[in-house]
């Protein structure tokens, strides 16, 4: 296939790609409801992950031993769990009586 074909199919599969959030407006609320945390979740995963990933090399370039990353990145998933169970756990929908 050629270098214009590659372009031209790439193109249109980005194209499909970034079409697939304009499925939520076609949902039910009660199911978009339902399916809109888990999406906002996600899409905020992705987003920090990749960058995330993208910066241990640049750690490991950065005169660090792989040890040393290791344990910061271990210790940075530990702290970051710790945290989301305690505003988990601390978390209340319920209105405030007076």
């Amino acid at each position: 296939m050629s270098t214009l074909a590659w372009i031209i199919v790439g193109g249109v599969l980005m194209c499909a790609i970034a079409m697939v959030g304009s499925i939520t407006l076609i949902l039910k609320p009660n199911t978009l409801n339902r399916l809109l945390l888990p999406l906002v979740a996600f899409a905020a995963g992705s987003l920090i992950g990749g960058a995330f990933f993208h910066m241990i090399p640049a750690a490991l370039d950065a005169s660090r031993t792989s040890l040393e990353v290791g344990i910061a990145v271990a210790l940075g998933f530990t702290v970051f769990f710790v945290l989301e169970q305690g505003f988990h756990w601390h978390h209340c929908n319920r209105a405030q009586s007076d």
